[in-house]
């Protein structure tokens, strides 16, 4: 697996036949094919392949830009997906090498450079039964992996969250598995549950929670495990009550940084909400530091939001875009809709739109008027009420044409209100 497939003429039907075999010969489960990144930032003339069996790389090799492309359209084609699609996208095709036969589950992400992911399930282990009744707990003191459960942290629509210890190096990380009734409901969910954790994983970006491990427990689900962060949710925090412009100027630009970061991987959120928004650090800390978690997870939660379990659905409805609503495919454009509900939120002290009935509440965002954004701190600094009415509009078409523009949004109001003093008028 070296830096074989770099000349011109090469034949992308060559190429990803080659690479489909490679990875069921070498026995990977995944295949990346995304740009390489260059100080951060995305290059533009080289794209690397990587082989990865569980969290170890295997091999990479590098493609041109336009062998790189072309290989993953070959691959979508094979897979019957969609290229001109503006969302994730996602094709089983079988395929066999020597004695070997595997079924790969193709998925192509638009984004700033277009990528693809490709999962590898030998047959005969490639699909994650629903596991049997009574015994898919996972209890404190059980070992996960090379994890052992501490305690139980949390529960939400699609999983359970522990904090567990290494059991070698000591440390204390999050551990998340897909709930067993979600799997009941949806045999399928196993497999896309973990193939959306490790696309997000591969989002290096200091506003969204690091993912390190994948893995699954004894009765078949998949797990992840990830940072543990203390700190509290901007649920938690809204709750004593609405922020002071200042702080949310800043959230909004740190989420918005993040989102854009998972957008440029192709990875859509589909499920931006307060629960799903972290504060890290220390209370006393002058600058709020935000980490989005569940990136690339919520297509599966957002699918359970008419679960009979209320805490769920009366959580995300919140912040759920009308063309979600609609039964359309998330896309950036949705998660920008999440981001205007929730920095509403912390301005006001309660959501864009309110309803003990979650049809009523659902309508309401298809229907209602946007309601008037402001804040029991007093004046709002110029155009933060106009960035979030154009976060919050019913049409995809009429919000910003993408993340970094909203960014530099933030960043003028910032600019402004240095220059004015608004911040100091703010803290007085």
């Amino acid at each position: 697996m070296g830096n074989v497939y770099q000349e011109p003429s090469a034949d992308p039907r060559r190429v990803a036949d080659v690479v489909l075999a490679s990875a069921v010969r070498a026995q990977a489960d995944a295949i990346y094919l995304e740009p390489m990144l260059t100080l951060g930032d995305l290059a533009d003339d080289t794209y690397m392949v990587t082989f990865e069996r569980g969290s170890q790389v295997l091999g990479t090799t590098n493609l041109t830009a336009n062998l790189g492309a072309a290989v993953i359209a070959r691959l979508a084609y094979l897979a019957q997906l969609d290229l001109a699609g503006t969302s994730a996208s996602s094709g089983i095709v079988p395929v066999r090498s020597g004695d070997r036969e595997a079924d790969v589950v193709i998925t192509v992400r638009p984004g700033s450079s277009l990528r693809a992911d490709v999962m590898v399930m030998a047959r005969g282990r490639g699909r994650v039964q629903a596991p049997p009744l009574g015994t898919g707990s996972v209890e404190k003191g059980d070992t996960v992996g090379n994890y052992k459960i501490l305690e139980r942290l949390g529960e939400g629509g699609m999983g359970t969250v522990f904090s567990v210890e290494h059991v070698a190096l000591g440390r204390k990380y999050a551990l998340k598995v897909l709930r067993s009734k979600v799997v009941d409901r949806d045999p399928t969910s196993a497999q896309r549950f973990l193939r959306e954790a490790r696309a997000a994983a591969r989002i290096r970006h200091p506003n969204i929670v690091d993912v390190f491990d994948f893995g699954y427990v004894p009765d078949g689900r998949p797990y992840f495990v990830m940072e543990l962060l203390e700190g509290e949710s901007l649920a938690d925090r809204v709750e004593r009550g609405a922020l002071p412009p200042g702080d949310v100027v800043g959230i909004a630009r740190q989420l918005a940084l993040g989102l854009a970061a998972a957008h440029d991987c192709g990875v859509i959120h589909a499920d931006v909400t307060p629960s799903n928004a972290l504060i890290v650090g220390a209370p006393t800390d002058e600058v709020l530091h935000c980490k989005l978690v569940d990136f690339g997870l919520a297509e599966l939660a957002g699918e359970s939001f008419q679960s009979e379990e209320s805490d769920f659905v009366l959580g995300t409805p919140a912040y759920i875009s009308p063309e979600q609503l609609r039964g359309l495919a998330p896309t950036d454009r949705s998660d920008q809709y999440g981001l205007g509900a929730v920095l509403f939120e912390l301005l006001a002290g309660h959501p864009p739109y309110q309803d003990t009935d979650l049809r009523a509440l659902c309508m309401k965002h298809i229907q209602a008027p946007i309601p008037p954004v402001t804040s029991p701190h007093g004046p709002l600094p110029g155009k933060l009420a106009d960035v979030i009415t154009t976060c919050l509009q019913k049409s995809p078409g009429q919000r910003f044409p993408g993340m970094r523009a909203m960014i530099a949004a933030l960043d003028e109001i910032e600019r402004v209100a240095d220059r004015r003093g608004w911040r100091k008028w703010l803290s007085s």
